[in-house]
């Protein structure tokens, strides 16, 4: 079992450790204040994930009895929890983030634009504070959260879940983007039917941004040249500046570095606001480091007009 599957399941051996010790779910779910249903859930997925049955559920007898599978368990759940005890202790010494370890996964876009200029602040503030970037797509950052391995997603397109807990929210527009020199760059607005004819570099099928492009086309009856596909923003937007063909692409912060590129707005409906979410995993207790960098987050999106969301609010809020 890897680190991170274990580090996704503790809430249920911390639910099996009640259970083991009061033999009973509804007896454990009243010390921990929740539903004996969330209980016994928790122990059927932590079943499942070993293979094994960990108590013996005979309705005869007087309460719920460890198997030998559980008696295991349960004697190295008491090292898991002496290694917690230790852990609480060394994260009381952070003080103000004077050291930690953030983790996170973002999109590639938001990697090579938005991402360095945040943490260029965050390291002014916190220079003992490391980092791990994870750079994926949605669905995968999604599957990090759930297992443990990030603290942070950021990205576009997160799906409306109660298992994300979503921090922040900014709705970005999107942009057709051409080079400066094209006959199209000092406009403020194109039509989908301006575009018809143009060498078109195409986000990959992988990228959600592809099937939304597509769709508006079709549905405008508009045919371009594709020269390229690449599931790459950053290549996607260096073709683009080098005039080797025009794109789309969703919002324009470009902090970091200004690129030699036109932002035009595209007025067709196909195309609505996109959500860049800031999320991390439902239920678990947030790091020193992953609540600083959600600040940070906030602070930005309101300086954009995005709305930001209190602890609490969840993905179908979107």
């Amino acid at each position: 079992m890897v680190a991170s599957s274990v580090l996704a399941r503790m809430s249920g051996l911390r639910h099996f450790v009640e259970v083991a010790q009061q033999k009973s779910f509804r007896a454990a779910a009243d010390r921990l204040n929740i539903a004996p249903s969330a209980v016994s859930k928790q122990i059927r997925n932590l079943e499942e994930h070993l293979g094994v049955e960990l108590f013996l559920r005979d309705r005869g007898r007087a309460g719920l009895e460890l198997t030998e599978a559980g008696q295991i368990l349960l004697y190295r759940c008491a090292s898991v929890m002496n290694e917690l005890a230790i852990a609480r202790d060394e994260m009381n010494e952070l003080k103000g983030l004077q050291r930690g370890h953030l983790r996170l996964g973002v999109n590639e876009v938001i990697a090579s634009d938005l991402l360095p200029g945040i943490l260029r602040d965050l390291h002014r503030n916190f220079p003992h504070l490391q980092y791990t970037i994870i750079v994926e797509n949605t669905p995968a950052i999604v599957k990090r959260l759930h297992e443990g391995d990030v603290d942070i997603g950021l990205g576009y397109n997160f799906p409306s879940s109660p298992d994300l807990e979503v921090l922040a929210v900014l709705h970005r527009n999107t942009y057709l983007i051409t080079g400066l020199d094209h006959p199209l760059a000092q406009r403020r607005k194109v039509r989908l039917e301006e575009i018809a004819g143009e060498k078109f570099i195409l986000p990959d099928s992988s990228v959600s941004l592809h099937h939304l492009i597509q769709d508006a086309l079709v549905r405008a009856r508009v045919d371009v040249r594709v020269i390229m596909h690449t599931n790459s923003f950053t290549l996607l937007r260096q073709m683009v500046q080098e005039g080797l063909g025009v794109s789309m692409v969703i919002g324009r912060f470009l902090q970091t570095k200004r690129e030699q590129l036109a932002f035009i707005g595209v007025d067709s409906p196909g195309f609505t606001h996109k959500p860049l979410s800031c999320c991390r995993a439902a239920g678990r207790t947030p790091t020193s480091s992953s609540i600083a960098f959600a600040a940070s987050i906030k602070a930005l999106f309101a300086q954009y007009g995005g709305e930001t969301l209190q602890r609490g609010d969840r993905g179908e809020r979107l």
